[in-house]
């Protein structure tokens, strides 16, 4: 890491030689980081406000609390959004009391009761709340893409702003960050209900499911759905709500990622004005048993409407091991740019409708996912064969020396036409906060690939993407059996 200074700066921004983003890196005095790439190409501002805290956070016993929690965030604060916040604050302190009777509680009917009376108390403080403030403040200012993300490591809040509003987007999202208001609570239960009931009904969510579950039985990976579990959504907890906003949304585990046309100094000034006034403590994020060695072929199934297809998966290490270099370099031998294996002998030569490859990194570990899509009349265990052919052709090194090579300058060419968006460049650099990477790692990541021989592919393909080491999911068309969420009775509001 080398320090850059300016003559018309007044910071030691952190920088790497070379970096196609030109990220600036600068950490605030609460621990909060910056992550800032200067792009002239439009007077805008694309923004992530990036916590590293997402399902795998989640308690065992409150799955879907970070993206609940997402939900929340819009909500706005004691300033934001609210009427009467002395009166507002007392009837909220008796909703939360009432969750946790509600929690406890284990007879039908009296359950029933309590969420009557949350029903009628929430109505009641919903008459003390401006709705959707913070969605009109944002708009007030020309903001735009205004939205927010879970996954299992990390929770993002975006905004794309005029650069001439830096000042007021910063007041705006630093308040919000300040307080957690649970407000307009049971209502937008609905929301969350919505999607998980939509998500039950989605092939594609499905099979990504059985095919978490198949690799991370023991590991929040696997049994912390982002969703949540329904029994869990139907019992939501205020106070572990509270406990998780406490714990995680925390200067020193937040990262401000900002890419367009600012003046990286004055970005400075106004996040340590605002966001550097939010007082820093000690996170500690949890830590799990390695999950075992699976040996032997592993298989699974799920159904639905779609048509049907399957995937293999295989498991390797997390972002930490670098793997992710490996699984890049692959994933274009097998599908890219039409020139790779399953492009070439399975899509191109009509072997099967369709067929792919790409892969997952997280902290802990990374997956590698082929996909494939039998023609009409083709079986599904004739297209598992036939991906598996292409797997075996790279453990045999069955590809020419110089495949890596183009590769990698293909990506390269890519990533200037990725870079030409800012919001692409907000995502590449929230995602190395998220998993730790930094910025040598995230701009080097070319060298290194360029380091690695066809003798070192063909021995991370027979270490971990064997036959007997892979996880194979059927996604079958026809019926199933899927658990739905019943709505209780919520009085709309005014």
């Amino acid at each position: 890491m080398t320090e850059l200074t300016t003559l018309t700066s007044k910071y030691n921004y952190k920088t790497v030689p070379g970096d196609p983003l030109g990220t600036l890196h600068f950490t605030l005095s609460n621990g909060m980081q910056l992550f800032m790439s200067v792009n002239k190409q439009e007077p805008r501002i694309h923004t992530n406000i990036a916590v590293r805290a997402g399902s795998k956070h989640d308690p065992d016993d409150c799955t879907g609390l970070a993206h609940y929690l997402e939900h929340m965030m819009f909500k706005g604060t004691s300033k934001i959004g609210a009427l009467d916040w002395e009166r507002e604050e007392k009837l909220l302190k008796r909703i939360s009391d009432l969750y946790e009777s509600h929690k406890q509680e284990t007879d039908a009917e009296k359950r029933k009761a309590i969420y009557s009376e949350i029903d009628k108390v929430s109505s009641e403080a919903a008459k003390l709340v401006a709705p959707n403030e913070y969605d009109r403040m944002a708009g007030s200012i020309g903001a735009k893409d205004t939205n927010a993300y879970t996954w299992v490591e990390q929770t993002v809040y975006v905004n794309n702003i005029p650069n001439n509003e830096l000042e007021r987007w910063m007041k705006l999202e630093s308040e919000r960050f300040r307080q957690l208001v649970l407000r307009l609570f049971h209502t937008e239960l609905e929301t969350v209900y919505e999607e998980y009931n939509m998500s039950q009904d989605n092939d594609m969510r499905k099979a990504l499911k059985a095919t978490l579950k198949g690799h991370f039985p023991t590991h929040p990976y696997g049994t912390r759905m982002t969703i949540g579990e329904g029994e869990h959504l139907k019992s939501p907890s205020h106070e572990k709500i509270h406990e998780f906003f406490s714990a995680y949304y925390v200067p020193n585990n937040m990262a401000l990622v900002a890419a367009g046309d600012f003046n990286p100094d004055e970005m400075v000034d106004l996040a340590e004005r605002y966001f550097g006034q939010l007082p820093t403590k000690p996170v500690v994020h949890p830590t799990f048993e390695p999950v075992p060695v699976q040996t032997g072929i592993r298989r699974a199934e799920v159904f639905g409407q779609k048509e049907p297809w399957v995937e293999i998966s295989w498991r390797t290490g997390g972002a930490a091991s670098k793997h992710q270099d490996m699984l890049a370099l692959i994933r274009g031998l097998l599908y890219y740019r039409d020139a790779g294996l399953m492009d070439i002998r399975l899509n191109q030569s009509q072997q099967v409708l369709n067929s792919y490859a790409y892969a997952f990194t997280f902290m802990d570990y990374s997956l590698f996912i082929t996909y494939g899509k039998p023609r009409d009349g083709q079986s599904l265990p004739e297209v598992e064969g036939l991906v598996l052919e292409q797997m075996e052709k790279i453990r045999k090194g069955d590809f020419p020396d110089w495949k890596l090579d183009a590769i990698i300058k293909n990506y390269k060419v890519d990533l200037i036409r990725y870079a030409e968006s800012n919001a692409a460049r907000t995502h590449s650099l929230t995602n190395a906060f998220i998993q730790g990477e930094s910025l040598e790692d995230l701009a080097l990541a070319f060298e290194r690939m360029k380091k690695i021989t066809k003798e070192e592919v063909v021995a991370f393909a027979n270490e971990y993407l064997t036959d007997d080491s892979c996880l194979v999911v059927y996604k079958q068309q026809g019926e199933s059996e899927v658990e739905k969420i019943v709505k209780p009775t919520i009085t709309p509001l005014e």
